[in-house]
């Protein structure tokens, strides 16, 4: 087990599997022990877990279980990086042909990795794929989404599929052969390292939120496919919560308004920008802090409004 120190690692693994924990180690053990209860033995993989400067006692926790098993890392920061940030010090630790960015609140259904490794090896176009999640019931629930471009918020998707058919999936079906989609779910994000290396991997600007469209968005633009393989199965346990926490949609809107000015032109920005302001701004009865998430729209989403910005360095942790 290696704390924070890159090491020479000469074996060379078919996935590298990377979890992020923060304070929910029990979730990341959990996920560890249905990844190594469903993989096949003759596949090559690798454990990279990144501890996104977790409470002691959470760190101490996960450290004392991985402790002495070979094909697992534990990466510790000393400030919480967020997604892409803690995923990015992942990857300087991988070994591997393909990075599995795996939410460490998942448990696998099935052998994941053998699947999406075997399928990934049949498609040379395709950059990206993800299994088919599943609620705690086991039901099947929205894997894929459409990218947020200017024509989606003015026609709906119902319109455009009847022009686009493939480009917009309908994203309630369940399927059964594997699929060409837009955007898999950040949860689970199979890639091809090389083209990943291509592409200087995931834009660090986010903190969490649009980190999986800017990834499958860039891709696009270089002629390489995101797909869903559905008999790759995962269970994945979303919070049912109902209530709204402001800072959280106060990160998605940042990180929407960036995901725009990156990708799209001035005129298309501009007109998404006002289309949420204005949305928000009727929706302020619920709350003040839609007002206040509306005037960061209207001020450009300046980057003191992040999340990343407000980490703290948690000092003498060991």
């Amino acid at each position: 087990m290696t704390q924070g120190t890159v090491a020479e690692q000469p074996t060379v693994f078919d996935v590298a599997v990377i979890l992020l924990n923060y304070n929910s180690t029990d979730y990341t053990i959990g996920c560890i022990q249905s990844i190594q209860q469903h993989t096949a033995r003759g596949l090559r993989w690798q454990l990279v877990i990144v501890d996104n400067a977790s409470e002691e006692a959470q760190y101490h926790q996960l450290a004392a279980y991985v402790a002495g098993i070979d094909n697992i890392i534990l990466v510790k920061s000393i400030l919480n990086l967020g997604f892409s940030g803690g995923n990015m010090l992942g990857v300087q630790y991988a070994r591997a042909r393909y990075l599995y960015l795996l939410n460490n609140d998942t448990v696998f259904e099935n052998d994941c990795l053998s699947i999406l490794y075997n399928f990934m090896q049949q498609q040379p176009e395709a950059a990206i794929c993800s299994g088919q999640m599943l609620d705690a019931e086991g039901q099947p629930i929205r894997t894929f989404g459409y990218f947020p471009t200017l024509s989606l918020k003015l026609l709906g998707s119902g319109l455009l599929r009847l022009f686009k058919p493939a480009n917009f999936p309908r994203r309630g079906s369940v399927y059964i052969q594997p699929l060409q989609v837009p955007f898999v779910s950040g949860a689970s994000l199979f890639i091809r390292y090389s083209m990943f290396a291509d592409i200087g991997g995931l834009d660090t600007n986010y903190f969490f939120y649009c980190e999986e469209e800017d990834l499958a968005y860039t891709f696009r633009k270089k002629g390489w496919h995101c797909y869903l393989v559905p008999d790759a199965r995962f269970v994945h346990f979303i919070s049912k919560s109902t209530t709204v926490k402001a800072e959280f949609l106060q990160e998605y809107y940042f990180s929407l308004l960036y995901f725009f000015s990156k990708h799209f032109s001035a005129p298309a920005y501009h007109v998404l920008k006002w289309w949420y302001f204005f949305k928000l701004l009727k929706k302020c009865y619920k709350g003040g802090f839609y007002a206040r998430i509306a005037w960061m729209i209207a001020k450009n989403a300046p980057p003191y409004y992040s999340l990343r910005f407000k980490q703290k360095i948690r000092m003498g942790h060991t």
